[in-house]
């Protein structure tokens, strides 16, 4: 090793002493032309190092990603003025009608309150629940029965400051309708009572199917709120239901609306039934009790 580094040596040497001869054997001007020529070697490197790498750097911000919000301007929902209807003595049901009027865009498990004052402003009652809405869609929102010590004269409702919108790139679609509803008076209990049937005309089997009912007077003034949750609807089901307000009478009753919907947002409400074995389709290899 020691030898090696000896030889090492001795040619760098005998390099430097051939550079310097042939330097020497150059007429002078030539000589300080080839030094300055090194000199200049040096900081040009280092110049058109930065020129390109200046270069590269802005080519490269032109074409890299940069991330965007997938929507703006988004619409906030609108809401019609709060119903409050009488249900007997010191007992209120409420409604409201909320609308989502972006096409693209959804909400999910979004709270909401209402608050209910009386004559005073003193605060009676409140309700609050979580909401889902889907885009372009518009729904009923109700609170169920209530007792206020007081009549409710005041209401408010109120959703979350920050929405959480949502634009996914697919919502399952699911097409429920509901029967024109037939209604009549019972006299043992009394009551009103209305019914009719909905269809799931879908191929989900649906955990919870939420319905909504209304009645308007001949002034088209909301008199009467109800709600039910219909569970394990199966795919392409038609289910009757039978909807009872007790110690109601409705003698200026104009119509009644029913409405229902499901969570299409929440994956775990939705299901597809598997195939029935033993189908044409069915490519699996049969049992031994079929030979």
């Amino acid at each position: 090793m020691s030898l090696l580094k000896d030889q090492i040596e001795v040619d760098v040497q005998e390099a430097e002493l051939a550079t310097q001869k042939a330097l020497s054997a150059l007429p002078p001007i030539l000589r300080w032309l080839l030094i300055l020529v090194v000199l200049a070697i040096i900081p040009s490197y280092y110049i058109s190092k930065s020129v390109s790498e200046n270069s590269w750097l802005k080519d490269y911000q032109q074409g890299a990603l940069i991330a965007k919000p997938s929507f703006t301007n988004q619409l906030a929902p609108t809401t019609t003025p709060v119903s409050v209807t009488s249900l007997g003595t010191n007992q209120y049901a409420a409604i409201v009608q909320i609308t989502n009027e972006n096409l693209d865009l959804s909400l999910d498990q979004t709270p909401y309150t209402f608050t209910f004052y009386d004559s005073s402003k003193d605060q009676v009652y409140t309700y609050s629940d979580n909401l889902y809405l889907l885009p372009d869609q518009t729904k009923y929102l109700t609170v169920p029965t209530f007792s206020s010590p007081e009549p409710v004269a005041y209401t408010n409702f109120q959703l979350s400051p920050n929405l959480p919108w949502q634009k996914r790139l697919n919502i399952p679609t699911v097409d429920l309708t509901t029967s024109l509803p037939s209604s009549y008076e019972q006299f043992s209990p009394t009551a009103f009572v209305v019914q009719g049937d909905f269809l799931n005309n879908s191929p989900y089997t649906l955990g919870t199917v939420r319905l909504t009912f209304v009645l308007f007077d001949q002034n088209n003034k909301i008199i009467g709120i109800s709600q039910r949750d219909e569970s394990t609807v199966a795919p392409f089901e038609r289910r009757a239901y039978k909807q009872l307000w007790p110690n109601l009478v409705a003698p200026n009753l104009s119509h009644i609306q029913v409405t229902a919907d499901t969570d299409t947002l929440d994956d775990s409400n939705l299901t597809v039934s598997a195939l029935p074995g033993g189908s044409a389709g069915d490519l699996s290899r049969p049992g031994s009790g079929n030979n």
